[in-house]
Protein backbone atom coordinates (compact mmCIF):
# COMPACT_ATOMS: atom_id res chain seq x y z
CA UNK A 1 0.00 0.00 0.00
CA UNK A 2 1.11 3.71 -0.76
CA UNK A 3 2.04 5.75 1.70
CA UNK A 4 1.61 9.31 2.03
CA UNK A 5 4.26 11.50 4.32
CA UNK A 6 2.92 15.09 5.75
CA UNK A 7 4.38 17.58 7.55
CA UNK A 8 3.57 18.58 10.51
CA UNK A 9 1.75 21.73 11.28
CA UNK A 10 2.07 22.89 14.69
CA UNK A 11 0.18 25.76 15.94
CA UNK A 12 2.70 27.61 18.15
CA UNK A 13 0.95 29.46 21.72
CA UNK A 14 1.28 32.78 20.40
CA UNK A 15 -1.78 35.07 19.79
CA UNK A 16 -2.12 37.85 17.60
CA UNK A 17 0.71 40.78 18.47
CA UNK A 18 1.79 44.01 16.90
CA UNK A 19 5.33 44.09 16.24
CA UNK A 20 8.21 45.49 13.84
CA UNK A 21 9.15 44.12 10.83
CA UNK A 22 12.80 45.04 9.36
CA UNK A 23 13.83 43.48 5.58
CA UNK A 24 17.11 44.69 4.86
CA UNK A 25 17.93 43.82 1.73
CA UNK A 26 20.49 43.50 -1.38
CA UNK A 27 20.00 46.07 -4.76
CA UNK A 28 22.10 44.75 -7.58
CA UNK A 29 21.33 40.85 -6.55
CA UNK A 30 20.31 39.81 -9.53
CA UNK A 31 22.66 41.26 -11.63
CA UNK A 32 25.30 39.68 -9.46
CA UNK A 33 24.21 36.02 -9.25
CA UNK A 34 24.02 35.91 -13.03
CA UNK A 35 27.38 37.42 -13.34
CA UNK A 36 29.48 35.34 -10.81
CA UNK A 37 29.78 31.81 -10.34
CA UNK A 38 28.35 30.14 -7.56
CA UNK A 39 30.62 29.56 -5.09
CA UNK A 40 32.01 32.88 -5.16
CA UNK A 41 28.61 34.49 -5.16
CA UNK A 42 27.80 32.06 -1.93
CA UNK A 43 30.79 33.11 0.10
CA UNK A 44 30.17 36.99 -0.82
CA UNK A 45 26.46 36.88 -0.07
CA UNK A 46 27.26 35.05 3.22
CA UNK A 47 30.06 37.51 4.08
CA UNK A 48 27.50 40.44 3.07
CA UNK A 49 24.51 39.05 5.45
CA UNK A 50 26.90 38.20 8.14
CA UNK A 51 28.18 41.76 8.60
CA UNK A 52 24.31 43.33 8.19
CA UNK A 53 22.94 40.88 10.94
CA UNK A 54 25.93 41.59 13.23
CA UNK A 55 25.16 45.32 13.82
CA UNK A 56 21.40 44.20 15.38
CA UNK A 57 21.66 47.10 18.20
CA UNK A 58 17.63 46.88 17.90
CA UNK A 59 17.75 43.27 19.19
CA UNK A 60 15.32 42.17 16.33
CA UNK A 61 14.74 38.06 16.42
CA UNK A 62 15.57 36.78 12.57
CA UNK A 63 12.73 34.71 11.23
CA UNK A 64 14.59 33.66 8.42
CA UNK A 65 16.91 34.49 5.20
CA UNK A 66 15.76 34.93 2.43
CA UNK A 67 18.37 34.88 -0.43
CA UNK A 68 20.11 37.93 0.05
CA UNK A 69 18.08 39.66 2.18
CA UNK A 70 17.26 39.17 6.26
CA UNK A 71 13.27 39.29 7.39
CA UNK A 72 13.50 40.26 11.40
CA UNK A 73 10.98 40.81 13.38
CA UNK A 74 10.59 42.08 17.29
CA UNK A 75 6.75 41.97 18.93
CA UNK A 76 6.32 44.83 21.09
CA UNK A 77 5.89 48.89 20.50
CA UNK A 78 7.91 50.18 18.04
CA UNK A 79 11.31 51.81 17.78
CA UNK A 80 11.73 55.42 17.00
CA UNK A 81 12.46 56.77 13.92
CA UNK A 82 15.72 57.71 15.09
CA UNK A 83 16.54 54.51 16.58
CA UNK A 84 15.42 53.11 12.80
CA UNK A 85 17.67 55.51 11.10
CA UNK A 86 20.59 54.59 13.25
CA UNK A 87 19.66 50.65 12.97
CA UNK A 88 19.81 51.12 8.81
CA UNK A 89 23.20 53.52 9.27
CA UNK A 90 25.32 50.68 10.97
CA UNK A 91 23.96 48.19 8.70
CA UNK A 92 24.69 50.27 5.67
CA UNK A 93 28.15 50.74 6.94
CA UNK A 94 29.09 47.88 7.68
CA UNK A 95 27.50 46.31 4.69
CA UNK A 96 29.96 48.54 3.07
CA UNK A 97 33.12 48.22 4.89
CA UNK A 98 33.04 44.09 4.13
CA UNK A 99 31.84 45.03 0.57
CA UNK A 100 34.98 47.21 -0.21
CA UNK A 101 37.07 44.07 1.77
CA UNK A 102 35.45 41.27 -0.75
CA UNK A 103 36.07 43.67 -3.75
CA UNK A 104 39.98 43.53 -2.99
CA UNK A 105 40.06 39.84 -2.07
CA UNK A 106 38.10 39.07 -4.76
CA UNK A 107 39.59 41.60 -7.55
CA UNK A 108 36.11 42.22 -8.83
CA UNK A 109 34.08 44.80 -8.62
CA UNK A 110 30.79 44.76 -6.52
CA UNK A 111 27.78 46.50 -7.38
CA UNK A 112 25.31 46.08 -4.34
CA UNK A 113 24.10 48.28 -2.49
CA UNK A 114 22.03 47.94 1.02
CA UNK A 115 18.30 49.05 1.33
CA UNK A 116 15.52 48.04 4.07
CA UNK A 117 11.51 48.39 4.21
CA UNK A 118 10.06 48.33 8.01
CA UNK A 119 6.53 47.56 8.92
CA UNK A 120 4.73 47.53 11.61
CA UNK A 121 1.02 45.96 13.00
CA UNK A 122 -0.58 42.51 14.08
CA UNK A 123 1.42 39.17 13.17
CA UNK A 124 1.35 35.83 14.64
CA UNK A 125 3.45 32.71 13.84
CA UNK A 126 3.34 28.68 13.82
CA UNK A 127 5.59 26.33 12.97
CA UNK A 128 6.02 23.52 10.27
CA UNK A 129 8.36 20.35 11.84
CA UNK A 130 11.17 22.64 12.86
CA UNK A 131 10.48 26.23 10.88
CA UNK A 132 8.76 28.86 12.35
CA UNK A 133 6.89 30.91 9.87
CA UNK A 134 5.18 34.10 10.55
CA UNK A 135 1.77 35.20 9.31
CA UNK A 136 -0.20 38.35 8.94
CA UNK A 137 -1.19 40.54 6.18
CA UNK A 138 1.40 42.91 7.70
CA UNK A 139 4.28 40.10 6.52
CA UNK A 140 2.55 40.24 3.23
CA UNK A 141 2.76 43.93 2.92
CA UNK A 142 6.24 44.06 3.87
CA UNK A 143 7.65 41.74 1.06
CA UNK A 144 5.81 43.50 -1.54
CA UNK A 145 7.06 46.83 -0.31
CA UNK A 146 10.48 45.20 -1.39
CA UNK A 147 9.02 45.91 -5.09
CA UNK A 148 8.17 49.64 -4.69
CA UNK A 149 8.81 52.83 -7.62
CA UNK A 150 11.68 54.33 -5.52
CA UNK A 151 14.52 54.71 -8.31
CA UNK A 152 17.61 54.92 -5.47
CA UNK A 153 19.56 51.61 -4.81
CA UNK A 154 20.25 52.70 -0.98
CA UNK A 155 17.18 53.90 0.96
CA UNK A 156 15.27 53.34 4.40
CA UNK A 157 11.55 53.09 3.80
CA UNK A 158 9.12 53.04 6.75
CA UNK A 159 5.37 52.98 6.63
CA UNK A 160 2.79 55.18 7.95
CA UNK A 161 1.91 52.14 10.43
CA UNK A 162 5.21 52.21 11.84
CA UNK A 163 5.68 56.17 12.23
CA UNK A 164 2.82 56.28 13.48
CA UNK A 165 3.28 54.44 16.18
CA UNK A 166 6.96 55.28 17.06
CA UNK A 167 8.30 57.34 19.52
CA UNK A 168 9.29 60.91 17.72
CA UNK A 169 12.09 61.68 20.16
CA UNK A 170 15.27 62.36 18.26
CA UNK A 171 13.40 63.22 15.32
CA UNK A 172 14.52 67.20 15.01
CA UNK A 173 18.26 65.35 15.41
CA UNK A 174 17.66 63.51 12.15
CA UNK A 175 16.70 67.12 10.58
CA UNK A 176 19.75 68.94 12.23
CA UNK A 177 21.95 66.23 10.26
CA UNK A 178 20.40 66.73 7.14
CA UNK A 179 18.40 63.28 6.60
CA UNK A 180 15.93 64.10 4.20
CA UNK A 181 12.79 62.50 3.86
CA UNK A 182 10.01 61.73 1.05
CA UNK A 183 6.40 60.30 0.99
CA UNK A 184 4.59 58.00 -1.44
CA UNK A 185 1.62 56.35 -1.51
CA UNK A 186 1.24 53.10 -3.85
CA UNK A 187 -1.00 50.55 -4.81
CA UNK A 188 0.28 46.55 -4.44
CA UNK A 189 -2.18 44.73 -6.57
CA UNK A 190 -4.88 43.44 -4.43
CA UNK A 191 -3.72 45.20 -1.56
CA UNK A 192 -4.74 48.20 -0.25
CA UNK A 193 -3.31 51.82 -0.37
CA UNK A 194 0.27 51.76 1.87
CA UNK A 195 2.21 54.88 2.29
CA UNK A 196 5.72 55.23 3.72
CA UNK A 197 8.30 57.49 3.81
CA UNK A 198 12.07 56.71 2.70
CA UNK A 199 15.07 58.24 3.07
CA UNK A 200 17.42 58.16 0.47
CA UNK A 201 20.89 57.56 1.73
CA UNK A 202 22.68 56.88 -2.17
CA UNK A 203 24.06 60.16 -2.20
CA UNK A 204 25.94 59.85 1.28
CA UNK A 205 26.94 56.43 -0.29
CA UNK A 206 28.30 57.84 -3.18
CA UNK A 207 30.47 60.87 -1.32
CA UNK A 208 31.98 58.51 1.24
CA UNK A 209 33.13 56.36 -2.17
CA UNK A 210 34.81 59.50 -3.48
CA UNK A 211 36.39 59.95 -0.10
Amino acid sequence: MEQHHYHKVVTLDRDIVDGLLFIPDISGFTSFVHSTDVLTGKQITYELLTAVIGENELKLDIAEVEGDAVLFYKYGSAPSLCEMVHQFKMMTKAFETKRAELQNSFSQPLNLSLKAVAHYGPMTEYAIGQFRKLYGKVVVEAHRLLKNSIESDCYLLLTDSLLEKSDPVGDDELLQHGIRSNKLCEVFGSLSNICFTYFDFSEEKALKQVA
